[in-house]
Parts: structure tokens; sequence; C-alpha cells
């Protein structure tokens, strides 16, 4: 919804309107004809105060409005962002102008205010004032004295207080001179609240009464603009808004006027409470809606209640000498009392969420202004954006999909890639099961063919999805359940399904196959299914009766191993034809007792020379010679080459390719990232994906499969796989 913005000012010396008299210091200006971009539909309301006599500082006022409106309009970036860089550089003039010592010193408090469609961002410092007229009540900006007050054009350090609020219809901006501040809020709000611009400055007239002040009023309204006062010629680009400048000089005229100009005004078009609810709300209306809503629901309820005591004990003759029924009536004054605290308790709690909602936002906006304040330093930057996407989540608990929420995530995101050099990648979701469904694993069909397959670790069962031979697009509307726990294969009956990987054939394996790990009952046993004539089989697995906790497998030249994090081995198989022997002289992975494998969630080996990758849940990755059981580097390695956050909550680690293109790509699931590692070491890229509602699509997955030229990544998380390509 986008607004308009009437204004008007009152210029008043010891009670006297100046008439025809232009107000230093106060500005409301649209977008003019060039600007940045993204400043076209901004409209500028600047209040600026400095000490010493009004006619000796006119000039300058002019001159510092000036430089903050062209300084504005000629930044890109956020709203407050723009408005901090145009303050700090008059700041910098005026200090400049100080420390030269040929003029008298100067001092300043500043209101700098900017509509965006309905929404209004104000930026101050100083001992700057500001009112906003709802009809619910006044806000007053700032809600108290600041504890800290460093005026403007004293030092290069600035306090800067930051204000988000949305609007509807009939609200009403004041920015005012200091000296106003000893009023009330419930004083001034004849002049904001039900009320319109030209009785609003009637009533500042009378309000201020002998006192001085200069005054900036805005009504915001989304009317047409021929119900209002002509005005002055503004560039006619589309969808541009509009500010119509009234002379304020003459109250009274005004005031003799209004009621004409009332009566020509078209009626306010009604709005339901949803209609107003989507385009977007402020607290107050939010607060009122639900109090409105709860009482109107009570005022039904106690009409029925009534017309239930009426039949229950309707009027009788005097004549008539009938017991009183006193049953329904003493349970309902029972009910009655519990029923207004239920509503009561729900009222107040709407409110609480909607007033928190509010607060998240204003301390979402503190942190992106931290971050923008911290350039040249990456670590507070990266600090103040991981507090905003914290805060963002909050918000999102209490009030999904919040455009103002969503779109500083979306700020704090782009800013968090440009410091860690992230690539985004575009996330869709593949397929979503029910929600009883937790996805664990996944893995692609080698070769032309395509294909995925998924584990439901929560359900034991494995599914595979048909899909063309780039893997992205699904041939079938429902994935296929291949293989669930229960099922008897070749008199074994499977249990818990561990872990799936896909298994090519070879010199001991006959055909290709999903292989699947099971274990129940002590006895572990790989369960391979055969795509090409949908059959299954399976193979017993030595030494199962001493596995603790089995947690992935892995395999290389035809051999399987098992991470087993509890008992802190890698068991290993050697194959023999489609089963497997042991050999009592190699029977693990033997890594040391410094691979303190208690920790690690997954395992993979690189086809070519046997060489391991280990991902640990606490934050470590250990890449491994296997011949000499060295490590060849770790995540401290990483951290020195090109890792700019350390891992937080690793859940996957996938070598994937061959030669010089090999690389280990490890899924983070904690900081929501996929990394890519080349065999030495050296970070290579950062993948991030969001989803449709602009959350990070790889946070708290549980497993990666990759597909490379072009990249191609499959995550699964809770009960969804995701298929993450570049754009």
């Amino acid at each position: 919804m986008d607004l308009q913005a009437v204004t008007g000012q009152l210029y008043i010396i010891d009670g006297v309107p100046q008439e025809d008299t232009a107000v230093p210091g106060i500005l409301a200006q649209p977008a003019p004809a060039k600007v940045m971009r993204g400043r076209e539909r901004d409209t500028l309301f600047i209040h600026l105060t400095l000490t010493g006599q009004l006619s000796e500082t006119a000039n300058l006022s002019r001159n510092l409005v000036t430089t903050i409106s062209k300084q504005f309009y000629q930044t890109s970036g956020s709203v407050t962002s723009a408005l901090r860089r145009a303050i700090k550089e008059t700041n910098q003039k005026l200090l400049t102008m100080n420390l030269g010592g040929v003029n008298p010193s100067r001092e300043g408090a500043i209101s700098c205010a900017v509509l965006h469609n309905d929404e209004l961002f104000v930026v101050q410092t100083g001992e700057s004032l500001a009112l906003v007229g709802h009809n619910f009540g006044v806000e007053r900006l700032p809600p108290r004295s600041p504890d800290r007050i460093t005026p403007l054009g004293r030092s290069a350090g600035l306090d800067f207080r930051y204000f988000h609020l949305r609007l509807l219809p009939g609200d009403m901006l004041l920015l005012a001179d200091p000296r106003i501040a000893y009023l009330p809020s419930h004083a001034l709000a004849p002049a904001l609240v039900d009320t319109e611009l030209i009785l609003g400055l009637s009533e500042l007239k009378e309000i201020i009464s002998s006192d001085s002040a200069r005054l900036l009023l805005v009504e915001f309204s989304d009317e047409a603009e021929a119900s209002f006062p002509a005005a002055a010629p503004v560039s006619s680009r589309r969808a541009q808004p509009v500010v119509k400048p009234v002379v304020a000089a003459s109250v009274a005229s005004a005031a003799a006027v209004s009621s004409q100009q009332a009566s020509q005004l078209p009626p306010p078009t009604p709005q339901t409470y949803e209609e107003v609810y989507e385009s977007g709300v402020d607290v107050g209306y939010s607060t009122r809606k639900a109090a409105a809503g709860s009482v109107l629901g009570l005022s039904r309820l106690t009409g029925w209640l009534a017309n239930l005591l009426h039949s229950l004990n309707p009027p009788q003759d005097e004549d008539e000498d009938e017991p009183i029924r006193w049953f329904w009536p003493v349970l309902i004054a029972i009910f009655i009392p519990i029923l207004v605290a239920v509503i009561v308790s729900g009222v107040y709690v709407q409110r609480g969420k909607v007033f928190r909602q509010a607060e998240i936002r204003q301390e979402m906006l503190t942190s992106l202004a931290a971050a923008n304040e911290a350039v040249g330093d990456p670590d507070a930057q990266r600090q103040a954006y991981n507090k905003l996407l914290t805060l963002a989540e909050e918000a999102d608990q209490l009030r999904p999909d919040d455009s103002n929420v969503i779109e500083m995530r979306q700020e704090a995101l782009q800013a968090l890639d440009r410091l860690d050099d992230v690539t985004r990648l575009s996330a869709r979701p593949f397929h979503t099961f029910s929600d009883n469904v937790g996805l664990t694993a996944v893995a692609l069909r080698e070769g032309l063919s395509g294909g995925i397959y998924t584990l439901d670790g929560a359900n034991d069962q494995v599914y595979a999805h048909t899909t063309d031979e780039s893997y992205v697009n699904p041939a079938a509307l429902e994935p296929e359940l291949i293989v669930q726990s229960g099922t008897t294969v070749s008199n074994h009956v499977v249990g818990d399904i561990i872990d799936i990987m896909w298994r090519p054939s070879g010199l001991n394996v006959a055909r290709d196959g999903l292989a699947m790990v099971d274990h129940l009952n002590e006895n572990g046993a790989l369960v391979t299914y055969y795509p090409n004539f949908a059959d299954t089989g399976a193979a017993p697995l030595g030494l199962s009766s001493e596995w603790d906790t089995p947690r992935a497998i892995t395999q290389f030249s035809e051999r399987l191993y098992v991470l087993d994090s509890a008992a802190a081995t890698i068991w290993k198989y050697f194959p023999n034809g489609d089963g497997f022997n042991v050999d009592t002289e190699e029977r693990i992975l033997d890594l040391g007792p410094e691979a303190d494998l208690e920790q690690a969630v997954d395992i993979d080996l690189y086809s070519e020379d046997g060489s391991l990758i280990v991902a640990y849940s606490d934050g470590r990755l250990r890449y491994y010679d296997t011949r000499s059981g060295r490590i060849q580097w770790d995540e401290q390695s990483l951290l020195q080459n090109g890792l700019s956050t350390p891992l937080l909550q690793p859940a996957a680690a996938k070598l994937v390719g061959r030669g010089l293109n090999a690389s280990v790509f490890v899924l983070d699931a904690g900081n929501g990232r996929i990394i890519q590692i080349s065999r030495g070491g050296i970070v290579l890229a950062q993948y991030r994906a969001v989803d449709s509602s602009q959350r990070d699509a790889f946070t708290n997955g549980t497993d990666i499969a990759v597909a490379e030229t072009p990249l191609r990544v499959f995550v699964t998380v809770g009960n969804t796989l995701y298929t993450a390509t570049q754009e």
C-alpha cells in the first residue's frame, strides 16, 4: 500500500505565527529527478535545530539541510544506512566549521524521517523530538530521554537512534523543536489523533500558545491527489510519492477553510480487518484487532447467555407459586468469570506478542546499523549480522512471513555472503514426505539412467526416486518404497537400516545396486537392491555381534567399511562374490587412539588411493593417509586456507570426482552451508541456499549427495529432499 504525504509547517515566535516566512531547518521533499537506484520512492522529512538565535543560524540551517538531502538521495543501500551517512557528513561539516574558530560554535539536534510505501524510517541524533499519531494514541520518539546525548557538531562520534513504523492512512507525524519536549504526549493528541492536517495545525497553534516553535506536521493518506489542496508541481514519474505543501503561516485562515475542504473529500474506502492486516499492520492496530475480536465474541456470548437465562427462568405470574430453578443460573454465574478471564488473558498474550514483534524489528534495525558502522572490521560485522539472523528466527515464531523481517534477513545473508565469499545456490524441494518421516541419507545412482535413493531413518524405509539423467527432474510423481524394516530378503529379516550407498559392479560384484547396511539383534547384513530387475539380495556381515552403534558406511576397492562411533572403530570387510569375509589380521581400519571416533558422524574413502575423510559432530574434520595413518590436514588447517568461520556440527562428508578434479564436500549443518575442499586442504568454495521463506535450506541437514559438471547438490533436511543448483 503506497501512502502519500501531505505536509504543513508552523512557525511561531512568542505565540505569534510568522506568515509568509520560510522556516529554516525544515524540509519535506519527494525524490528529485535524478537519484540513486532505490531512492525513487522515498520522501524525506528533516527537522534541524541549532543553538543560537534563529536569525543568525538560518543560512547555516539551510545549507546543512541541503547537504542532508543531497547526500541521502545520492546514496544507495538501505534507508537507514543512507540517512546515517547523510547525517554523518552533515555532522562533519558542522564540526569542521566549529573547529575553525572563525564563526561562533554551533551544536544541534536532528530528526530525519523517510516515507517508503507504507513504512516510516526515523533516524535521530542529539536532543531531537518526533511524535507519531495513530488512531489509538501518540507514539513518542524517543519514548524517554536517552541516557547519553551527543549533539550534532560536537564530536565525530554520534549516538544514533533508529525507529521503524508501519503506517496506516490517517496517521500523523510531527517533527518538533526540543523546546516543546516538556509537553506530554496526551497534550499533543488533539493535533495528531483522529484529525486532519489543517485542523491539526490549528490545534498545534492553540497548544503552543505563547511559546515559540518550528513544527513540521505530516499527514499520511492513501486518497487521490484531487482530494487535497493544490500543490506545487512535482515530478510525474510513475508511482512517486507526492508531498503537497500546505501554507501554514496563517493558521486562522487554514482553520476557516477546513470545513469546506472536508466536505469535498470523498468518504474513506472501507477496509476489513483482514485487508488491513495483510497489507502490514503496526503494533497498536494488531493489539486493537485482537482486543476488538475478543470483546466482540464476548458480547455475542453474553447475549446468548442472557437468552439462555431467560429461557431457563422465564417471568412468572404473581399468582403462580412455583419454586425458582437455581441450578443453571448458578452454573452459568460460575462459568462466566472463568470465560472472561480466559478471553482477557488471550488479549494480553496477543498484545505481548505484537509488542515483542515490534521490539525484535527495532533490534534487527539496530544490528543492521551496527554492521554498517563496523566497515573494515569483518568480525564485528559478522557478529552483528548473525545477531540479526537470530532475532529473525525469533520473529518467525511470533509472526511467520513478516515482510520486514524477510527483507532484513535477506540483506544480512547477502552481506555475510560477501564477507565469507559464499556462492549462492538455487534450492527447491525435490520431494516432501509426510511429517512422520525423518530422512537421514541420500545416494545417487551412477550412470546415464538417473535416479535418487533416500533413507527414512525414523521408520527404516528406503525409497527410489525415478529421474532423468540430470537427476533434477523427477520422472514419477511419488517415490517407490523398495525396502523397509521387517522385510525378509534371502532369509535375512531387515532390521534397523543404518546407511545407504551406491555400489557399482566390479571384479566381485556382478551387478550395480543400492547397498544398505542394517543391524538387528546383533545380526548385521548388507542388503542390496538391483534396479535393473528390481530384486534384492542380502549378505551377512561377520563381527556384527560386536557392533555397538554403527552410523555410516563407505567402500574402497569393493571393500566395505562400517563406522561404529560408540565402539570408536571402523570395521573392515573384504569382498567375496556377493558376500564378505573378515580378515582376523585386518578386522578394523586402524587410525590410532588419536582418531577419537566417538564423535565421528560420517566417513568416506577416496576411490584412487584410499585416503579417508572423517567428519565429527563437534566441528572437527580430519583427512587421513590410511597407508601411514597420518593426518594430512584438519579443521585448523582449513581456517588458514580460506575458511572464514569454523565448522559447526558437520553432518556429512563426501569425496567426489577423480584425479585433479577430486574434492571433498562437507555439509556444515550448524552453519547452513556446504564447503568444497581440495584433497590438499584448500577451501575451494562455500555454498549456501535459502528456501521460499529466505531461511537457510541446508541448516539441520543430515546428508548430501553431489553430482558435478554442472554442480547439483541433494540435501536431506527433516522430511524433505532438496535439490540445489547454480543459477
